[in-house]
């Protein structure tokens, strides 16, 4: 199975502003695919959206999105949780327009709750989102990331159990192999750290889930609190060739998006460190 690698949102070198435009940037790259930047809110139009898709069809670049960053659907205020799911359920309705297939988010912050309490919200949560994608007619998949800091839900161990539990074709985490790294404060020294993380995906999801991966993947800053801060690739924290060697030996296929400061140049460099193995 192969890996596609690509950017978070528009590469640096590209001169176009719109999506659309930054799709044929990408392939020009030599790379495979992107994931669309709503992080302050979805505010592309449904038909803009399909000519980003019809892009993403005529270029064979592999689209997803990444949601606001300002979701929290465990918020003690009822009006947070609203505006959460309403967001979630606009960018379903974009991407599917897109034809693209994850929706990227970050769940929310524990705060009071413990993380049992905030594990059965979520999960509550989640079940009445997936109902509305279906009611809705909406064919993206929730895919929420692996988060860099204990204060914020989303462990390996959290989105996986879920996704066991709700079902994969309904809910396919996004490991974020640099917020692992900075969560578990510094973790993966080398490919057996990858091996294991690969063995736990494979119990929790079967063969399906690691030859369907979607990832982000750069260095990071951390500290006893969790993230700070991406790097780029040449800071190797966590490294990048024990985890292609790690996902050749498993097998593994699915998308690799570079959330690098330097987005495109670490993406080709993880693509050919990749298919030089």
């Amino acid at each position: 199975m192969p890996m596609l690698f690509g950017t978070a949102g528009k590469p640096i070198s590209c001169q176009e502003k719109s999506s659309i435009e930054a799709v044929e940037c990408v392939k020009n790259l030599g790379l495979d695919a992107m994931e669309l930047e709503f992080v302050h809110g979805c505010k592309m139009k449904p038909e803009n959206a399909a000519e980003v898709g019809r892009k993403g069809e005529e270029f064979k670049i592999k689209l997803s999105a990444h949601a606001s960053y300002y979701l929290n659907l465990i918020s003690q205020k009822p009006e947070i949780v609203s505006k959460s799911i309403k967001e979630i359920i606009t960018t379903g309705k974009v991407l599917t327009a897109a034809k693209a297939e994850r929706l990227v988010f970050h769940s929310g912050f524990y705060l009071e709750l413990s993380k049992e309490a905030a594990y059965a919200e979520i999960k509550k949560k989640f079940q009445k989102i997936i109902e509305e994608f279906k009611s809705e007619g909406i064919t993206s998949v929730l895919a929420p990331e692996l988060t860099g800091k204990p204060t914020q839900f989303g462990s390996l161990e959290e989105l996986y159990s879920l996704s066991e539990e709700l079902g994969y074709e309904n809910l396919r985490p996004t490991i974020d192999f640099a917020h692992y790294h900075a969560r578990e404060n510094g973790k993966i020294k080398g490919k057996e750290d990858y091996l294991k993380l690969f063995e736990y995906v494979e119990k929790k999801t079967g063969k399906k889930g690691l030859q369907t991966l979607h990832c982000h993947m750069s260095s990071v800053h951390f500290t006893e609190k969790g993230e700070r801060n991406h790097l780029t690739m040449a800071h190797q924290a966590p490294p990048f060739k024990p985890l292609a060697e790690a996902l050749k030996e498993f097998n593994c296929g699915g998308t690799i998006i570079s959330e690098s400061p330097n987005i495109e140049q670490d993406a080709i460099y993880m693509k050919k460190t990749y298919e030089n193995l």
